[in-house]
């Protein structure tokens, strides 16, 4: 569906949600796109997606920031990725264990001498995760500015009881996000699958090859779903028209959008994007 720009899609991830979970995920998206869509009054579509993805780290709801969940030895680490599509800058931040995931992806590209990072916290000190009320997953967002940029991000908390030093999908270009000039995409899901498809970067190459974004999304998700069943991924994706989806193969997705007719649409199960 064709928005008004500006234009910010963020996603609280695919997966087994309950009916009973909706309400608080649906009123933390929202806030997320309130809080993203101000940045656009000041700053970028860089500043819009990283500020809506921080808010959704922040809530404790979702599988990110405050709401991660721990590894097998106990502790949390967060993995996160942005990119900015007009001049194909990345920048990555794996097994991050304080603080919030996508400021720290964005420190690392803002520095621009390199893409990915491993987190360099005190690791003598504890942290502790929030006990995750929800089946809530990796969150991200896509956004369109007024001059034309396309961002993508993505920040995660992993699996639980993951092995420590396990790297999904979020942080790597391509896979978990990615952002050209013609799109945007951010991906939730099982990152083991998702880092043998770059369904990030599969996208891109449907949307350039002429495909829309709708178009482009189900064809990928369903080629996931082919190879490895249902229950793994889902994804949101915006072009440089204003053009926004969303597609999942699981129970449900998080999602949202928010544009320049001021409309607010916030789903958990069934609506378009």
């Amino acid at each position: 569906m064709k928005y008004k720009l500006p234009v910010l899609v963020v996603h609280g991830g695919a997966g087994s949600w309950r009916i009973s979970d909706q309400d608080k995920a649906k009123n933390v998206i929202k806030e997320a796109l309130e809080r993203g869509y101000e940045e656009f009054k000041k700053g970028s579509a860089l500043e819009a997606v990283v500020e809506a993805i921080y808010t959704m780290e922040e809530s404790g709801v979702f599988d990110a920031g405050k709401g991660s969940v721990k590894n097998a030895a106990g502790y949390i680490e967060m993995d996160a990725g942005i990119m900015i599509g007009n001049t194909l800058q990345a920048a990555g931040v794996m097994g991050l264990r304080e603080g919030s995931a996508i400021k720290k992806a964005l420190e690392i590209l803002r520095q621009g001498r390199h893409v990915l990072m491993i987190g360099n916290n005190d690791f003598s000190k504890n942290f502790i995760s929030s006990s995750n009320s929800i089946f809530g997953d990796t969150v991200g967002a896509v956004g369109l500015d007024l001059q034309g940029n396309l961002v993508a991000g993505t920040s995660t908390g992993g699996i639980k009881d993951k092995l420590p030093g396990r790297v999904g999908d979020s942080p790597i270009p391509g896979a978990g996000y990615y952002a050209t000039p013609n799109v945007a995409v951010s991906s939730t899901g099982i990152g083991e699958i998702i880092l043998r498809i770059l369904p990030a970067k599969e996208v891109d190459i449907l949307v350039s090859m002429g495909f829309n974004i709708e178009d482009a999304l189900r064809s990928v998700v369903n080629k996931i779903t082919k190879l490895f069943g249902k229950d793994n991924i889902g994804m949101i994706g915006l072009d440089k028209y204003g053009n926004a989806a969303a597609y999942y193969n699981t129970k449900g997705m998080a999602r949202g959008v928010i544009s320049g007719d001021g409309e607010i649409k916030v789903y958990v199960f069934e609506g378009e994007i």
